[in-house]
């Protein structure tokens, strides 16, 4: 028998509105908030629905929210991570009247079971087979885990799946066998990591010699850093001018540079575009990172962005969490050069996408990174791990996901640790430390910013979130965050 809203309330109580709490987990091709006990559940929906093939739409799915119920008395669900909306355009809440049967349609396609749904043919663009499915979705004690609110007899919430179950329940784990498709979702997950990068390299430098030539970028607009030494070589990311480099070798024109000064070699830059910096130990640099001026005819508004502008970007996260950490992402973004306008709307808005509760969160464990312990698939071996940069047994947890853009790998630990003076391979959880995560996302900015700045030239939202993303995960919650911000917060 399904339990009431009420007994629910009581069995997660400790989750209520905890915004600290919830873990950030892939669902099809965005990724949602929930509670730490959920993840396999939510994954196993998941699954699910990539099994009938039913696309997830990020603009309009969605799951923790600390809010009442709408038209009702006491907290949703959704306020204890325990519950996810889906598409809920083409599967609207509908208050009938008196009691009936969900209605599907038959037609085969998603798209024009949406068209039915419109036409008032019918309450959800999902097929009885999915649900079906979904209900089959049960414990290794056989209870089953999910409510679905197009079930429902007096009114139809198709968008809605709720857990039906108590957290000591889920602690006994899912029977993998009554959950359609489950291996077939994690392989696709697995394989949304891009193949790692070719290094073609010189001749074996001792790495002694780092540490007595060290150079500075002095390309107006940035020196790309390549994967090998000619313009016929993939660029690995773009160098802004100023960075501090150390050449371990040259070649008809062409350095083979370390960005660290750890004796490791990161890339190959164009020559011409390095200037000789004698005389200045690399310590010395990441103990005293300089401010960088705002780019000129750009005015720095750091000082002008208060919590009460930016929260009107932020509708559903707690006010506290905004007036404890923007004054750090504020400072990261003046000492990086970065204080005009558009970055900070472009830095506001990726947390928005990132980590909508506006604090440094880590990242949670799923079928995505983990499959007999947390995060063995980003461990050493892994094609995942491989491509993150993880050598040593324990990196895939030790590296994982932190921060207000969830920097992740050995690599990105090492190579943002390095740019902005910080010891985050010996010391990874600073990463969720405010005043360094402010720091890292700024960094983020500014290693892709011409980029950037051309892609907010033009006006393209999605090539913008793609230069610090990779991809365009929570680009609904980007954009929305990006237009409020540029109604609230001046020029």
């Amino acid at each position: 028998m399904s339990k009431t809203t009420a007994q629910l309330r009581r069995l997660w109580h400790e989750f209520e509105c905890g915004e600290d709490a919830m873990v950030l987990i892939p669902f099809g091709p965005d990724k949602i908030r929930v509670a730490p006990p959920t993840t396999e559940a939510f994954e196993a929906l998941a699954a699910v629905l990539h099994h009938h093939g039913y696309e997830i739409r990020t603009q309009d799915t969605d799951s923790y929210n600390c809010r009442t119920i709408t038209g009702g008395a006491g907290k949703s669900l959704h306020s204890y991570g325990i519950a996810v909306d889906v598409n809920w355009q083409t599967n609207p809440f509908k208050d009938h009247q008196g009691t009936r049967q969900v209605r599907f349609s038959q037609e085969d396609t998603q798209a024009l079971r949406a068209r039915d749904v419109r036409f008032g043919r019918a309450d959800t663009d999902m097929t009885a087979a999915m649900i079906d499915d979904v209900r089959k979705i049960r414990t290794r004690a056989g209870i089953p885990v999910f409510e679905w609110g197009g079930s429902w007899g007096g009114h139809k919430d198709c968008m809605h799946f709720e857990l039906d179950v108590s957290p000591e329940e889920l602690a006994a784990g899912l029977d993998r066998e009554s959950i359609a498709g489950l291996a077939a979702y994690l392989a696709t997950l697995e394989g949304h990591a891009p193949e790692p990068s070719t290094l073609t390299v010189m001749p074996t430098v001792s790495p002694l010699s780092t540490s007595t030539e060290r150079f500075e970028v002095i390309a107006r607009d940035g020196l790309r850093l390549r994967t090998g030494p000619s313009t016929g070589h993939d660029i690995k990311r773009v160098l802004p001018a100023g960075t501090q480099l150390f050449v371990m070798n040259r070649s008809e024109g062409w350095a083979l540079v370390d960005l660290l000064g750890d004796g490791l070699a990161d890339g190959f830059v164009s020559a011409a575009f390095l200037r000789a910096q004698d005389g200045v130990s690399p310590v010395a640099i990441a103990a005293a990172p300089a401010i960088v001026p705002v780019e000129t005819g750009r005015a720095d508004i750091t000082g002008n962005v208060t919590a009460e502008l930016v929260a009107r970007m932020f509708p559903s996260t707690p006010k506290a969490n905004i007036v404890t950490h923007l004054p750090d992402v504020l400072a990261g973004l003046h000492a990086g050069g970065l204080g005009d306008r558009d970055m900070v709307l472009m830095a506001l808005a990726t947390i928005r996408a990132e980590t909508e509760g506006f604090r440094p969160i880590s990242e949670g464990r799923s079928g995505f990174n983990t499959r007999t312990h947390p995060f063995d698939l980003y461990d050493p071996g892994t094609r995942v791990g491989s491509n993150l940069g993880n050598t040593e047994p324990g990196d895939g947890a030790r590296f994982k996901g932190r921060g207000f853009v969830q920097l992740t790998g050995r690599d990105n630990y090492r190579r943002i640790g390095g740019q902005i003076g910080t010891d985050l391979i010996g010391n990874p959880e600073l990463a969720n430390d405010s005043r360094v995560a402010g720091r890292i996302l700024a960094q983020f900015l500014r290693n892709c910013q011409p980029r950037l700045r051309a892609a907010l030239a033009a006006n393209d939202l999605v090539k913008a979130r793609r230069c610090v993303n990779g991809g365009t995960h929570g680009m609904s919650r980007f954009r929305d965050a990006w237009e409020r911000g540029e109604a609230a917060i001046p020029g």
